[in-house]
């Protein structure tokens, strides 16, 4: 909680460092990416994953939602940008 400080949640899955966390545009939900190669996408209200996005090789490095909070894009060590529905 921004106003006092306090852990809202611990987001658990990732099986190695964390390199890039994002909120979406309406703060409903978070992304992440991970050493682990995969990019997961939880509820920032209840802390639960609700998907996990496996495609890159290599870990990633940079998350991120679009504007309208439909796609994540993600970048990474296997020299790609993907671009993933953020739904599914």
């Amino acid at each position: 909680d921004a106003a006092t400080g306090a852990q809202l949640h611990e987001l658990k899955g990732h099986r190695s460092s964390v390199n890039s966390v994002g909120f979406s545009q309406d703060g409903k939900r978070v992304v992440s990416g991970s050493r682990d190669n995969t990019v997961r996408i939880w509820d920032a209200a209840t802390g639960a994953q609700l998907h996990e996005l496996k495609g890159h090789s290599h870990s990633v490095n940079s998350v991120g939602f679009s504007q309208d909070g439909k796609r994540v894009v993600s970048g990474g060590d296997d020299n790609t940008a993907r671009i993933w529905d953020a739904a599914t």
